[in-house]
């Protein structure tokens, strides 16, 4: 099946727009006349072709916003809870969906799940939508008849997910506007009121003090060079972006980021409650152990984290306990492997999974409140100190210049 995109007028007159899966274009039209619309205008979908041709540039332009994907789950959850069937849940769903690239997503699952795929696999066709977890848990549901609840448990990772991202992002958001507000006023300065400084210290032919002249030639720079500058920038973004995308870049930024004061402590613990709680909930989902860790690595975005992850993996195929494969983590804390150990010995690895989920929520949530305390009167002082500067270059020179016409 194909998806054909239309505009078209409904019973009252009205223009309504839409995506609608059929074989052919004919098909698409006799769809919509049944369904009481007049069509205007149709067209196979482009976008699908965008997107198989420019998979990079469809991460941007396609995104789907993560809090829509777990409103989707819970709801599928809810609907097959209540006995609907499968095509028909997926149907209720589509008519409900505003993002326009996920309604095209989920009509290609219907249109799969029509013709006979498992949901699971029609999920596997879309990994930028739905993460490695949410196929298997979903196939080890088909197989129990426990849909329901592995749904409402896929929903429930996926907010806590988007919910701890949310915090961290807030958290941010504060030192970003400082750091901001403060290139935007010592741009001001130096642009537009230095100039005319110079101009009257050139007037008077004032000796000016290192500091003034120090400003003065950013001033010039900045004014006569902009563009050079910006090219510069644009330029450093993206080697930066080409090492950090590269592996040993990415090897090298991630091990940094652990060593940076605070940011370090909070990353190493947002990594911790990811995977604790994504590890839980596919051991709950009787999930093996091995595929569980395998899942979980795809997931954590860190490369030293992945390679321990991967390490632990090949160390218990051999035989060893979770805990001891992660004995020598430079991530998980000797807290947490104490808790996993006592999973062990009592055969409840899931649920101290899930408890240290919840302790290392509380624990990001501490840390986020500890940063953002300690940023703000940092970033004050940088702020003060570079406004400061920028009015000393101009006050010290205009204090003995007026000195100077004072013994004239």
């Amino acid at each position: 099946m194909s998806l054909y995109t239309y505009t078209a007028f409904n019973k009252n007159g009205k223009t309504e727009k839409g995506i609608i899966d059929a074989n052919n274009l004919q098909s698409a039209r006799n769809k919509l006349k049944q369904k009481g619309l007049y069509v205007r205008e149709i067209q196979e979908d482009i976008e699908k072709k965008e997107r198989e041709l420019f998979p990079f540039l469809s991460k941007i332009l396609y995104r789907i916003p993560r809090k829509e994907v777990g409103l989707f789950v819970r709801q599928l959850g809810t609907l097959l809870g209540a006995g609907i069937p499968l095509d028909r849940s997926l149907n209720n769903i589509i008519e409900q969906v505003e993002n326009q690239y996920f309604k095209k997503v989920i009509i290609e699952m219907k249109a799969g799940v029509v013709e006979g795929e498992s949901l699971s696999k029609a999920m596997e066709k879309h990994p930028d939508v739905f993460p490695n977890q949410y196929s298997s848990l979903i196939s080890v549901g088909e197989k129990t008849g426990e849909y329901e609840s592995t749904l409402v448990r896929l929903a429930e990772l996926e907010e806590k997910a988007t919910e701890l991202k949310s915090k961290v992002q807030v958290a941010m958001i504060y030192p970003l506007i400082m750091a901001g507000l403060s290139m935007f006023v010592a741009i001001f300065l130096l642009t537009v009121v230095i100039p005319q400084i110079q101009e009257l210290f050139s007037q008077f032919d004032a000796e000016l003090p290192l500091i003034t002249r120090t400003v003065i030639a950013i001033s010039d720079a900045l004014i006569n060079y902009w563009w050079l500058m910006i090219l510069s920038l644009v330029g450093s973004i993206y080697v930066f972006v080409r090492f950090k995308t590269s592996k040993e870049g990415k090897k090298k930024w991630d091990r940094f980021i652990l060593k940076v004061p605070i940011i370090g402590s909070l990353s190493r613990k947002v990594m911790i409650s990811s995977f604790s709680r994504n590890l839980g909930v596919l051991l709950t989902n009787r999930v093996s152990l091995i595929l569980s860790l395998q899942i979980v690595s795809r997931i954590v975005n860190n490369y030293i984290f992945q390679v321990e992850i991967e390490s632990a993996i090949a160390n218990i195929k051999e035989g060893g306990k979770l805990s001891d494969a992660f004995q020598n983590s430079a991530i998980l804390t000797p807290m947490v492997l104490g808790m996993l150990s006592a999973g062990e010995l009592t055969d409840k690895v899931p649920e101290m999974m899930n408890k240290l989920a919840t302790i290392f929520d509380q624990e990001v949530d501490n840390t986020i409140k500890s940063m953002t305390q300690s940023l703000e009167p940092i970033m004050i002082v940088i702020m003060g100190g570079l406004i400061f500067t920028i009015m000393a270059s101009i006050m010290v020179p205009m204090y003995k210049l007026t000195q100077q016409i004072k013994n004239l």
